[in-house]
């Protein structure tokens, strides 16, 4: 939509837009007349949130922006809340009660009457009032005595609601403070209540947070004595259990199990080599018997010594190694051993000739060095028999040991959790027990309010401005909104941009109850702006008809209503000013307004040419005079037909060529396109078409067909009118 329309639309009701806004201001004015004189006093009180003692720490790490504003907005509220403003209105009312000689509010007559008609007792109202000032509890509506207070509150205009309109508290932007504003007739007013509202919601926040800090002393304490018999219950199992680094345990048995795999070790090599000696011994004992040869002889006794010897010897040394090779006694028995076997072992030697096994060894230090290994083995196989079963027992030991830790690491972790929760509630129980002590919030009143000594500015010229401008805005926009929500065609750009037609001619609007079309070509000395601009429209429409050549022209539109007939006749008027005569022929069969302006005989239908030497002899029972000069007409009868249905072979439709030798143009008039097919067989009677469509109309599916019907008659579609058109839109 052009802004330039706007805009001439908006000047076109410019006194719609100004008879609202002085009906604005006036309204305003009106309202604003008995605003009394208020008196403003404001109090200020720090919260303590951002600071600490008297240092701000806006810049600590633990500082919430949204965390800070959420608590100024709990303490807006708590301060504008029914239990402050309550007792706020208690202390106002016992005031008055008590200073009838000077109280804040002064009752008029109707409020005397009110008062006097709820039947109290004052000094009853003042000591139940203080009651409940002093409980911090509020009057109950339920109470047939308190509700009457109620009533007498609302008297006075100290109830919530009157409270709140004139109360503003809000914090001070970026800063630790909160503002408490109050405005009021009386100065005095204003000032007690903006300290009185302080006062209250200190004291209020005092009590709530004792309260509340004794609560959770006592529910914080039950649960300290709980988690702490937990902590002492799970400390108990674990003591049971033992406290023994199952790590360590399980890693000096690991390594006794090594210990005892490299004696076993050590065994083995002790045995295979006793072995081998003793089969080689064996040999040698069989080679001797079948040498018979038994030269060599020892001391027999001697030989059952050494054996014993080492036999002990042998023996001491595994019980030496059976309790873990830690035993000083048993290591010391087996030195002792160790040396008298030697000794008895040299003995043996100094008897013998040589103690090696030769030539020269007898038959007797075989047979007891075969003992000798024998034992070896023997024992050997017993100390290896004995390492293994200690393995198999450290083995089992180390399986009880692992499950012994994992249960121990469960009841440790048992221990943890529970020490943890002991230490978590003990944490809050110490912080709540502090905040009795100190408490973390510093509510304190840092300006008092005084007494306005000069009343608020009225303000009622902003007020009044105000009011004009957001009326003026208002139809502005309203305006500009009709006009948005308009869809009709309005300008002939619009036409243009919406409809795609051929435009040949634009029609302005004229108030036909002031004038007629006759009158309007009648008298072209008329200076009427709107008639001085149809008769130059009507004069460009007519040259684009003297410049089509045709003769024979269709008038159509694509619906009813959109100003056919008007722009025929004052077509007509037009061409007659030029002396050119003009045959209208009505066949709008379903609503005649040629017929029935022109008051011409309906004859069309039943009409019948007789031709004579080549012209139609009755013609004159045919045509009627119009009235107007050089203008004639042909009406018809008004019917639900079409013209196929009612026209025949000897209908002057089918004769036209005959006529056109007398009329200079000839105009139809036929039926709306979106509704009837009147139009469709009209066209081959006529040369050309021209199609109306109203500035008041919107184009519709239904027109869009009828527009698409109209761009495909080529050559015979001359273009389209342009009707109804503001003059103030014309050149837009």
């Amino acid at each position: 939509m052009d802004l330039i329309y706007l805009f001439k639309s908006l000047l076109r009701r410019k006194w719609i837009i100004i008879i609202c806004t002085i009906s604005a201001v006036i309204l305003a004015f009106l309202l604003t007349l008995n605003q009394p004189q208020l008196y403003r006093s404001v109090a200020q009180i720090a919260t303590g949130f951002t600071t600490s003692g008297e240092q701000v720490k806006l810049r600590d790490e633990g500082f919430n922006i949204y965390e800070i504003d959420v608590k100024f907005n709990n303490v807006v509220e708590a301060m504008r809340s029914p239990k402050v403003l309550g007792l706020l209105s208690y202390h106002l009312m016992i005031h008055d009660l008590e200073n009838p000689a000077k109280p804040f509010r002064t009752l008029n007559s109707d409020q005397k009457a009110k008062e006097a008609a709820l039947k109290i007792d004052r000094a009853k109202v003042v000591d139940i009032l203080k009651g409940k000032y002093a409980k911090e509890k509020l009057l109950s509506s339920f109470d047939p005595e308190e509700r009457k207070i109620i009533e007498l509150i609302k008297i006075y205009k100290y109830d919530l609601e009157n409270l709140r309109k004139f109360l503003w508290v809000s914090r001070v932007q970026r800063t630790d403070f909160i503002d408490i504003e109050f405005n009021s007739s009386n100065p005095e007013l204003s000032a007690d209540v903006v300290n009185q509202v302080a006062a209250e919601f200190i004291r209020t926040n005092e009590s709530s947070r004792t309260q509340n800090t004794i609560k959770s002393i006592d529910a914080l304490d039950v649960l300290v004595r709980q988690q702490r018999e937990e902590l002492d219950s799970a400390l108990m199992r674990l003591r049971s259990r033992g406290t023994i680094d199952v790590s360590l345990e399980s890693t000096n048995k690991l390594e006794q199990i090594s210990n005892y795999e490299n004696r076993i070790a050590d065994e083995r090599s002790i045995l295979n080599t006793a072995r081998l000696s003793l089969q080689e011994i064996n040999l040698k004992i069989a080679e001797m018997d079948r040498s018979n040869s038994s030269s060599i002889s020892a001391p027999s006794s001697i030989n059952s010594e050494v054996s014993t010897a080492k036999a002990l010897m042998n023996r001491a040394y595994s019980d030496y190694l059976n309790s873990g090779s830690r035993d000083a006694e048993l290591k010391a028995k087996y030195e002792r051993l160790k040396d008298e076997y030697n000794k008895k072992l040299s003995q043996l030697t100094s008897t013998t000739p040589s103690a090696s096994v030769g030539p020269t060894v007898t038959k007797a230090d075989l047979l007891q060095k075969r003992s000798d290994l024998s034992i070896q083995i023997s024992t050997a196989e017993s100390n290896i028999e004995d390492y293994r079963n200690k393995i198999g027992s450290l083995n089992s030991s180390i399986g009880a040991v692992a499950s012994r830790g994992a249960n121990n690491i469960a009841l440790q972790k048992e221990v943890d959790l529970a020490q943890a929760e002991y230490e978590n509630v003990k944490s809050r129980y110490d912080a709540a027990a502090n905040s009795k002590i100190a408490p973390s919030d510093n509510f304190r009143q840092i300006l008092f309010g005084q007494p306005a000594v000069e009343p608020e500015p009225s303000k009622r010229l902003i007020i009044l401005g105000l009011a004009g401008m957001s009326m003026f805005v208002f139809c502005c926009i309203a305006l500009i909104f009709l006009e948005y929500i308009d869809v009709s065609i309005k300008t002939p750009s619009q036409f243009t941009k919406s409809v795609d037609l051929k435009m040949v001619g634009v029609v302005n609007k004229v108030n036909m109850k002031k004038t007629s079309i006759t009158n309007i070509f009648a008298n072209p000395d008329s200076k009427e702006p709107d008639e001085v601009i149809f008769r130059e429209h009507l004069r460009k429409l007519r040259y684009e008809l003297e410049s089509s050549n045709q003769k024979v022209f269709l008038f159509t539109s694509a619906r009813p209503g959109e100003g056919k007939t008007t722009i025929i006749k004052a077509l007509a008027n037009s061409l007659s000013l030029s002396k050119k005569k003009v045959l209208l022929i009505d066949t709008n069969f379903s609503h005649n307004s040629l017929t029935q302006i022109f008051d011409a005989a309906p004859t069309l239908e039943k009409f019948h040419v007789q031709w004579k030497d080549g012209h139609i002899v009755n013609s004159d029972k045919l045509i009627s005079a119009s009235g107007v000069d050089y203008v004639d007409i042909i009406g018809c009868e008004s019917g639900h037909y079409t013209p196929t249905e009612v026209i025949n072979r000897n209908n002057i439709l089918h004769h036209l060529g005959a006529l056109k030798n007398e009329y200079d143009y000839i105009f139809l008039e036929g039926a709306a396109l979106n509704g009837r097919s009147d139009s469709m067989e009209l066209l081959q009677y006529v040369d050309s078409v021209i199609s109306v469509v109203s500035a008041r109309s919107s184009i519709r599916q239904t027109d869009k067909e009828s527009i698409a019907f109209l761009q495909g008659l080529n050559g015979k579609y001359t273009g389209a009118v342009l009707n109804y058109v503001e003059l103030e839109n014309i050149d837009l």
